[in-house]
């Protein structure tokens, strides 16, 4: 991405595809430079001119890893790039930074904090404690629907425009942005952003009814032979699958009225039937390990509470497994997921671990301990019948 940005001056093509709508082409050119590393990452942190930091870096981008603590002045993980650049800037005087994630993680803005104040802490605790009183975090919910891009649509963005833009991105219309209030921020409300005393509901609510529908859609797609997302909602069988599992979380999300849960559930599955997008079900299934715990195990024990039945979920659950572990289907083999797990479970399962551990060990430490036995039940199921075990009666 760096390459192509660079090449063509940072300026690139936003094209809104809607099925029944004309295409909207935008070409941005708020892009002033475009560079990569952890060295030019702490310096751009660490300039006096930055005042606002966001990140996009997926539900595993938040862990910290061995390297942070050593002497490298390039640490691996990202907290521990922030706690370097903070560093930098306490040490010239400079005002800190807002930092806002835009990952799809509960509370992502204190999750941010407390990896960053992690990292501090190992570099030297009166960091960590100058962080903890200067620097804020707060959280935020990011909404459009963005696949990678393809060589599809660099050929599309070259027939409307008549050149070739390397790196063009499709995307929806739908797109919000959603923060919880801090005074520094207010003039994005001028340009769409919405400021909020409390994101947490809107947090749950695109959790729960558009990112682990997403999921649920993505893996009952790999079951069916489908490679994008709105093949697999158009599925006969995916489909009412999906639909029902959206109602059980209905069930139980406790969202205010306000909100409009329903509608936005309704929505969300209208948008993954874009097929202008062609949204890889791989790449959406991707890192269940990171995501499930974030988008279904919630959803999961707020149904166990009230003895409502999971076995949908446990479905879910169970596909993710099968592909992350290279577990067979009816004598056929799921396309390969990439999962910061799926060495662990490969392994178990080349070794013909029994179900039960492969479901523990993909949930260690996440899910309720009832649930593992009902996952363990869907993947006998689901290596015995394959696509009916989406066929689960009402």
């Amino acid at each position: 991405m760096a390459e192509q940005l660079s090449a063509q001056d940072g300026l690139y093509t936003v094209a809104e595809r809607e099925p029944d709508a004309e295409t909207s082409l935008r070409i941005i050119g708020a892009v002033a430079s475009v560079e990569t590393g952890p060295v030019r990452a702490i310096d751009a942190m660490a300039e006096r001119a930055t005042k606002l930091v966001t990140l996009t870096i997926t539900e595993k981008g938040y862990d910290s890893t061995p390297e942070d603590s050593g002497p490298s002045p390039a640490p691996a993980s990202v907290p521990a790039l922030i706690a370097r650049a903070l560093a930098r800037r306490r040490d010239s005087g400079l005002a800190p930074p807002i930092f806002v994630s835009l990952d799809n993680l509960l509370d992502n803005g204190r999750v941010l904090r407390s990896r960053v104040l992690d990292a501090a802490g190992r570099i030297d605790p009166t960091l960590a404690d100058w962080i903890a009183d200067e620097v804020a975090f707060p959280s935020s919910v990011v909404d459009r629907m963005v696949p990678a891009p393809t060589g599809l649509d660099v050929e599309y963005a070259a027939s409307r425009l008549g050149l070739v833009d390397r790196a063009a991105v499709s995307t929806e219309a739908h797109r919000s942005w959603i923060i919880g209030v801090e005074d520094p921020l207010a003039p994005l409300a001028e340009v769409g952003v919405e400021l909020v005393p409390d994101v947490s509901p809107y947090e749950r609510r695109k959790l729960w009814l558009l990112n682990g529908p997403h999921s649920a859609v993505a893996y009952g797609g790999l079951l069916a032979g489908c490679d994008t997302i709105s093949g697999a909602v158009a599925n006969k069988t995916v489909a009412p699958f999906v639909r029902r599992l959206v109602d059980e979380t209905l069930e139980v999300a406790e969202l205010p009225v306000s909100l409009g849960p329903v509608r936005f559930a309704s929505e969300a599955l209208r948008r993954f039937a874009n097929p202008a997008l062609r949204h890889a079900c791989t790449q959406v299934g991707a890192d269940g390990s990171s995501k499930l715990p974030q988008r279904l195990l919630p959803v999961v024990a707020a149904r166990r509470r009230r003895a409502l039945d999971t076995h949908r979920f446990a479905v879910v659950a169970a596909i993710w497994i099968a592909a992350t572990a290279g577990l067979r289907v009816r004598g056929a083999d799921l396309p390969t997921l990439e999962d910061p797990l799926a060495g662990d479970l490969r392994s178990a399962a080349s070794r013909g671990a029994p179900l039960l551990h492969l479901s523990a060990l993909a949930f260690a430490g996440h899910s309720d301990p009832a649930f593992v036995p009902e996952v363990a039940h869907a993947l006998r199921l689901l290596t015995d019948t394959g696509l009916s075990v989406l066929e689960v009666p009402n």
